[in-house]
């Protein structure tokens, strides 16, 4: 196993920057997979990568804090399928956890294969109420807080009437928010907005009529999550928007060149504490992959 030192530092490491032909690559790769006995070794690691990844976010289950408790439905399937081969051979996948369809905690799991060999799990809130996560039954995460906290976008803009014309306009919106992370060694790089949504949502009895979840990526590792939603201000539907970390270092974002969220970074000992909104998991060696 690492040592806590070299762990921080490798958490860092795999935020490298990989192209977006690299990803592509990787994708078309990983959706046309041959059969096992023919298939190259970075096919199989992709392979099982999801295997051990997906097995290992089954372990976890979470829970709205209330009386009583309100049990967290688990999406099985991989909304995003991330490499960052810059920083050696790793695969991640992001999971969601929701609760009438809407995104209440995602999970991103890694695996290493070279030049390291373990895994790591790590979880943001985007509960707008505390939680508590288990893993096998066990607790490892209890938030005081909500996740997140929606506000109305600035400028008010007006709802569509369909869902086609509002994830129209939820894309537009999205563009016009801006991100710069800065690291625990000062180096800052603006975020890219990837134009997929991974996950649209609605509740239809209540009062969130429409929901869309991105996420802002280095390279294609997701590091920022940004949700809109419109929801029933008074009378009337509003577009609002909360945006979340899934790293623990410093990030700024803008709205129309206006700055509207920032984070400072956070200290390892929180991230690991099981106690903040955004933590960390690991490293599980190949054999506590499936923890």
């Amino acid at each position: 196993m690492l040592s806590s030192s070299n762990y921080d530092q490798l958490n860092i490491s795999r935020l490298a920057f990989l192209g977006f032909a690299t990803l592509s690559g990787w994708l078309l790769g990983a959706s046309c997979l041959p059969s096992r006995g023919d298939e190259p070794a970075t096919d199989a690691h992709v392979r099982e990568a999801l295997e051990i990844t997906t097995g290992a976010a089954r372990m976890y289950e979470f829970q709205l804090a209330g009386n009583p408790p309100e049990r967290l439905d688990f999406a099985p399937e991989s909304v995003l399928r991330w490499s960052n081969p810059e920083a050696g051979e790793i695969y991640g996948n992001v999971f969601l956890w929701t609760r009438r369809g809407r995104p209440e905690v995602v999970g991103s799991f890694l695996q290493w294969y070279s030049p390291f060999t373990h895994g790591s799990h790590e979880f943001q809130s985007l509960a707008m109420q505390p939680l508590v996560g288990n893993r096998r039954d066990k607790a490892v995460w209890t938030t005081d807080q909500a996740g997140v906290e929606l506000a109305p976008l600035p400028g008010k803009p007006d709802v569509a009437d369909t869902s086609a014309v509002r994830l129209r306009q939820a894309r537009a919106i999205a563009r016009d928010f801006q991100v710069r992370k800065t690291d625990r060694e000062g180096n800052s790089s603006e975020l890219r907005l990837l134009a997929q949504p991974l996950a649209r949502y609605s509740d239809g009895d209540s009062e969130l009529l429409d929901g869309v979840l991105f996420t802002f990526v280095q390279g294609t590792d997701p590091e920022t999550f940004l949700l809109l939603e419109v929801r029933k201000d008074r009378d009337a539907w509003q577009w609002q928007y909360a945006l979340a970390p899934m790293n623990s270092v410093q990030f700024v974002a803008t709205f129309r060149d206006q700055t509207v969220w920032q984070t400072e970074i956070l200290p390892w000992a929180r991230v690991k504490s099981g106690r903040e909104i955004y933590t960390s998991f690991g490293p599980f060696e190949p054999q506590q992959a499936i923890p």
